[in-house]
């Protein structure tokens, strides 16, 4: 996403505010004509249905059907050690993709309530709150018995059960005299199909159970050391909210931007634009100052004119790429293969005034740094919902994003909602694994600190008597 210049950040909230009434300019131009302003009222209604259709359909999906929605909030709770790969995760996520996705038809959309694009989404979640560690996964009651299913496949040893909301335990007006916060959003740098380090990089075998997990490295133990050291009055919540989308019509800029890379690696000709003004205007001053082209020497030399568009290709299909261009087609045909979701990151630290400790604000930057690659894409923060200001009246709009960020967070909402396209990211099933998933082994300073499976749960014998 381009940044806006900082002297200009005003402008995108004015838009907000005057893109509702694009319909008056429309009126002030039609009473303006003289041969329009007789049919002004034939006009008005038909400019109004448009926003009067917007407002029908909130109202029917966020005021009528959303309320009615039962979401529950489960937590995992992991082994002491798990020889599960990383891998399954991946397919946990993979299979959980079908389900959420489903796009509406005619009645669904305008009869039931059903959100346009994207209408199921769920929230995975790493949460400290004074230093205990939990694993959470916030999902409507539909879709419980599918999560649970992909989960116990992978995970039989787990331990999955419904708890209240962590977020309700809190004050709903935070900022206050007593509680302050501090929240980020995350979203990929780069465009979409240029993958971020995914966990086959951290040197695990795939397919295997390993029983030497000095073999496997495990970035998720950073951030847990990290969030297990939150001390009283102290609480950070990682939450990443996914739901599942396509690269047809919802993103084709996904699938435009994944053949653009291509074809620039492969040295493929893209589509042949039609030539502007400009480029014909340039053709012929080319063609007046260069002259014709010269082929052969001598007698036998011959001259012709370019064509217009035309351009040398000489040796460019025969040039080998190099190890890092081969490593960035690869990972990026990888990525546009497999099911993509809709990502929003963010990461809260949520603290009594008196216990507030600023060093605990951005534990997720340092985690995120495990992802990092130069020549493919990383996770940063966006400084545009950050509460964070640097310009004018920053009181007040810390204390605006600040109280937008926490309904955001308890409502599991995108960072730019109502809008749930902007500032999120594209990522993948492995992507997704490689961020969210549970720890090989608890050690250190994390294994008091997280609830765990003690023992295994098993089944009664088949001969045990009944009577």
């Amino acid at each position: 996403m381009a940044k806006r210049s900082k002297y200009f950040f005003w402008i995108g909230e004015a838009g907000k505010v005057a893109t509702p009434f694009w319909w008056i300019v429309w009126m002030f131009f039609i009473i303006y004509l003289p041969f329009l302003r007789p049919w002004w009222w034939v006009f008005l209604p038909l400019l109004l249905s448009v926003e009067l259709k917007t407002l029908y359909l909130w109202w029917i999906s966020w005021d009528f059907t959303y309320p009615q929605t039962k979401w529950v909030v489960l937590e995992i709770v992991p082994p002491r050690e798990s020889l599960v790969p990383i891998k399954a995760m991946e397919d946990v996520f993979a299979t959980m993709w079908g389900p959420l996705f489903d796009a509406p038809n005619f009645r669904e959309l305008y009869c039931d309530g059903m959100l346009p694009e994207c209408p199921n989404w769920m929230s995975l979640e790493l949460v400290s709150i004074e230093g205990k560690l939990h694993f959470y996964i916030r999902v409507t009651q539909g879709h419980r018995l599918s999560l649970e299913t992909a989960l116990y496949s992978y995970y039989p040893d787990l331990e999955i059960q419904e708890v209240p909301d962590y977020t309700r335990n809190v004050p709903k007006n935070i900022p206050n005299d007593e509680w302050d916060i501090y929240a980020e959003d995350y979203v990929a740098k780069k465009p979409a199909p240029y993958p971020i380090k995914t966990y086959e990089k951290f040197f695990e075998p795939q397919g295997e159970k390993i029983s030497a997990e000095e073999k496997r490295i495990d970035p998720l133990n950073s951030l847990l050391e990290s969030m297990s050291k939150l001390g009283k009055g102290e609480q950070f919540w990682m939450q990443v909210i996914i739901s599942s989308t396509s690269s047809g019509s919802y993103n084709p800029e996904f699938k435009g931007d994944s053949e653009e890379i291509i074809n620039k690696l492969t040295k493929r000709p893209g589509k042949k634009k039609e030539p502007t003004l400009f480029d014909e205007i340039m053709y012929v001053l080319n063609q007046l100052i260069a002259g014709p082209i010269q082929d052969g020497a001598g007698e036998k030399a011959t001259y012709k004119w370019a064509e217009l568009g035309q351009r040398s290709e000489t040796g460019e299909r025969e040039m080998i790429m190099t190890p890092g261009e081969r490593e960035i087609l690869t990972e990026v045909e990888n990525k546009v293969k497999k099911p993509i979701f809709r990502t929003a990151i963010r990461g809260m630290y949520v603290a009594k005034r008196e216990n507030w400790k600023a060093s605990h604000r951005i534990l997720l930057r340092t985690y995120f740094g495990h992802f990092h690659t130069e020549n493919m894409n990383t996770i940063q923060l966006d400084s545009n919902t950050r509460t964070k200001v640097h310009y004018l009246f920053r009181k007040r709009r810390v204390f605006l994003r600040a109280r937008k960020m926490l309904k955001n967070s308890i409502m599991r909402f995108p960072s730019y909602f109502p809008d749930r396209k902007n500032g999120n990211s594209l990522l993948s099933p492995e992507e997704l694994a490689s961020i969210f998933h549970f720890p090989i082994k608890m050690t250190g300073m994390v294994m008091p600190t997280m609830e765990k499976v003690e023992a295994k749960k098993s089944g009664p014998p088949p001969n045990l008597p009944v009577e």
